[in-house]
């Protein structure tokens, strides 16, 4: 069976495929370097304050935190409105809360929990410090958890072990 195909169907069908597809490689390699660039700025933050950090991570591409444990200092990043970064001290930590705010949605047997937010809060020994409040989760910034729940469990764990090894 030989199939022949027209030169021009051939020409207009590769320019539908191309022009449907490169919008999409287009915004997606723009992402890429988008998250590329917000990381790179979290680095160089930590690069900045000294930092070697042995543990990090980035989630949703405007939340970063990471550790130093030889230093006993724990950076975190929020690109929420605008660029915050918090060098928090963890020699000095008195008290870690894991802070889940939600509330049930639907009646009876088919009730759901819907999280509305999840926090770190960090309480230092010295009472003039202020708490640091780690936002891990915004439910009015996002519908969905996109691995933010076993994230959160990760470094309040992280950070009590870092805290009782400091005590």
């Amino acid at each position: 069976m030989i199939v022949d195909i027209e030169p021009i169907s051939l020409g207009i069908s590769l320019a539908a495929i191309v022009a449907f597809i490169a919008p999409i490689y287009i915004n997606k390699k723009k992402q890429s370097n988008l998250l590329k660039s917000k990381q790179q700025k979290f680095m160089e933050e930590a690069n900045k304050q000294g930092l070697v950090l042995e543990n990090h991570d980035f989630w949703r591409g405007e939340y970063a935190i990471g550790i130093d444990s030889g230093k006993h200092k724990l950076l975190y990043m929020n690109l929420g409105a605008e660029l915050e970064f918090q060098l928090i001290s963890t020699d000095n930590i008195s008290h870690i809360d894991l802070q889940k705010q939600n509330h049930l949605v639907g009646k009876g047997s088919k009730k759901v929990e819907i999280i509305d937010s999840l926090t770190l809060i960090i309480q230092q020994k010295e009472a003039s410090i202020k708490k640091a409040n780690l936002c891990f989760f915004d439910g009015e910034k996002n519908s969905d958890l996109s691995g933010e729940w076993p994230l959160i469990q990760k470094w309040n764990a992280l950070l009590k072990k870092e805290m009782t090894s400091s005590n």
